[in-house]
């Protein structure tokens, strides 16, 4: 039903009756009738919506409804107020303001304008805005000026200090490229010098004295010069020393949206794919579907299979067999590339260099290994341990790793045979080193995790479990830590609050090492093997078990997972590896990729070896098939 204002006779009594039913309409059941009601009053009859002197409420008032609808119907402003504006749990003054600091960021001035004049709020006060104008102007003595003064509210002497570095930083560039060096350096001397103790930077300013040309000063800055973004930067760095209320925040509004979206993920169940900046909806994945059966499984080794690792670009497989071998597997068609022989003990560990080109293997032999992954031959070979070599990780370029030992040896070794650095340590039974190869840790055989600085190489923390360590894996932003348990406890720890904050529990672990590993998009998963030959994967911020995929029939030794061929690969006792790719969607995803039949591959390099297609095998049987 359409509302229509007919000013050439009275309402009756039951259009007033009617007209006050449509007024307390609630904004769930108002669909049309109530956009038609606000169409019909929001086009005031004298074409003017000027407020007169009235409050910033009064000249909203009269946006909504020309004189004679008020006389006529008495409320009409504020019933149709109450149908424009749902009830909400932030003032309006900030939601205004908001509103308006995005209209101005992406260009909508005569909009800003009028809703700034119909609202009756600003974004700033003459005293701010005249601020903001002087920055982006550089009218450096104006802008000092106020930051001394009380009018924008920087407070204490403190923050009034780091705010005036800021601005004198910018002069001395300023001056520098406008080649007045006399003037930069007694801004230099007599004003930055008295801002800031921090020498070394005093010294990176004062070496901009010797840049020959602007060009090079903006190199060498890392600036883009006065006509650049450099003051709008400079605007945003004093922001944090105003009061928001003064002066909202840079892109607030972008920040809100920004915060909503990572909160979203936070809590998606699935969390597998990076989210849309779409606004109209939530964030959600769809939920991952692995194979209701193993498809893929590889044979090659002639005993277990200790471990798995994707290479970074996804493309390959390196496992890694207690019978003293690895095998290097080509993802495209799952055939042997390499086998890489050498080794005079058991291979429980391997680790693939940042470029892929080379692996470096730990063993029961003492010792470490240097591969060339496209020839497979041994470039050197690491002699300084003196027991059974547990683990080695890659420190963030190609010349240098890490390895621990149940020797009680932590070494730093160069990829040309040398050991640079060797600290003492409790017997190992894993380690783990950040992206950033800012932290190691490592996990003793007894129950602790040792944190370590890596530049250093000295100790920061400990961690204290119940029951002896078998392994440890680390988030990829070092954020979180999974501990595996001997008495068969699964633990994440928060790095930063030094808090065990999750257990993950169903799995089945004992006296075997095995080697979890995070999963899926921003490691929203927890992925874990177990002694029934089970593979189990968790939410990691719940806790909540997603699914068991059955294929082994031995235990799970570890398992590894690679987001660029979007799958989990799996080592077992029982000499197999099992991949695991995951679909997102709905089952009929999976038509793309079928169930491989039995082949043979042989590389230069090896001997053939069996690509052998399995079904997932029921709770009663655990056999795997045989090869066709």
């Amino acid at each position: 039903m359409t509302l229509s204002l007919d000013v050439s006779s009275p309402p009756t009594n039951s259009e007033i009756q009617g007209e006050d039913m449509i007024a307390t309409t609630s904004n769930s059941g108002a669909g049309a009738t109530d956009s038609n009601r606000l169409q019909a009053l929001s086009s005031p009859t004298n074409g003017s919506n000027s407020n007169n002197g009235t409050s910033p409420s009064d000249a909203r008032s009269v946006g909504l409804a020309d004189t004679n609808s008020l006389k006529r119907y008495p409320g009409l402003a504020q019933e149709a107020r109450r149908t424009c504006l749902r009830d909400s749990q932030f003032p309006e003054e900030q939601v205004v303001r908001l509103i308006l600091q995005e209209l101005r960021d992406r260009g909508f001035a005569d909009t800003f304008e009028q809703l700034q004049k119909e609202s009756g709020y600003t974004l700033e006060d003459e005293a701010i805005a005249q601020f903001r104008n002087s920055v982006l102007a550089g009218r450096w003595t104006e802008v000092e000026k106020a930051i001394s003064s009380i009018t924008i509210g920087i407070g204490s002497k403190k923050t009034k200090q780091a705010a005036l570095f800021i601005i004198k930083r910018q002069q001395f560039l300023e001056l520098l490229e406008a080649r007045k060096l006399k003037q930069a350096l007694l801004i230099l001397q007599n004003e930055l010098s008295t801002l800031t103790d921090d020498i070394p930077q005093l010294h990176r300013l004062s070496s901009l004295l010797m840049c020959p040309s602007p060009a090079e000063l903006h190199t060498a800055a890392d600036w883009d010069g006065s006509n650049g973004r450099s003051r709008f930067i400079v605007l945003e760095s004093l922001q944090k020393y105003i009061p928001p209320g003064k002066m909202v925040p840079i892109h607030r509004m972008e920040t809100l949206y920004s915060q909503a979206i990572t909160q979203q993920c936070s809590t998606c169940e699935h969390h597998v794919c990076s989210p849309e900046n779409n606004l109209y909806i939530d964030h959600k994945c769809p939920q991952p579907i692995f194979p209701p059966e193993l498809q893929i499984s590889l044979e090659g080794h002639s005993d277990e299979v200790w471990y798995v690792a994707f290479s970074p670009d996804g493309q390959y497989l390196a496992s890694a067999s207690r019978d003293k071998t690895c095998i290097i597997w080509s993802i495209a068609d799952y055939s042997i590339v390499g086998r890489l022989e050498g080794h005079e003990g058991e291979v429980s560990y391997l680790a693939w260099s940042p470029s892929g080109k080379y692996i470096v293997s730990a063993s029961s032999d003492k010792t470490l290994r240097l591969w060339d992954v496209e020839t497979g031959e041994t470039l050197q070979t690491f002699t300084g341990h003196t027991e059974t070599v547990a683990s080695c990780r890659w420190l963030g370029d190609n010349d240098r790793f890490i390895s621990g030992g149940m020797d009680q040896k932590i070494i730093v070794w160069n990829t040309k045979g040398y050991m640079l650095k060797q600290i003492a340590s409790p017997r190992v039974h894993d380690i783990a080193v950040s992206v950033d190869c800012s932290l190691l840790l490592v996990a003793d055989d007894k129950s602790s995790v040792h944190m370590y600085d890596l530049a250093t190489l000295t100790l920061i923390d400990k961690l204290e479990e119940p029951a002896v360590i078998m392994s440890l894996t680390l988030s990829s932003d070092a954020r979180y830590c999974i501990t595996e348990l001997r008495n068969g406890e699964l633990h994440m720890w928060d790095l930063e609050s030094r808090a065990r904050v999750r257990e993950f529990t169903g799995h089945i672990q004992g006296n075997y090492v095995i080697r979890c590993a995070f999963a899926g998009y921003d490691d929203l998963f927890v992925a874990a093997g177990s002694e029934d030959g089970q593979l189990f994967v968790w939410n990691r911020n719940t806790g909540r078990l997603l699914t068991r995929l059955k294929g082994h029939t031995k235990t799970i030794n570890g398992c590894s997972w690679s987001s660029k061929a979007a799958a989990l690969a799996t080592a077992s006792d029982d000499k197999t590896i099992s991949i695991w790719p995951a679909y997102h969607g709905a089952p009929s995803d999976m038509a793309d990729t079928e169930k491989h039949t039995a082949n043979t591959a042989t590389s230069s390099m090896s001997s053939s070896s069996s690509f052998v297609p399995a079904a997932g095998p029921s709770d009663d049987d655990q056999s795997m098939s045989a090869a066709v």
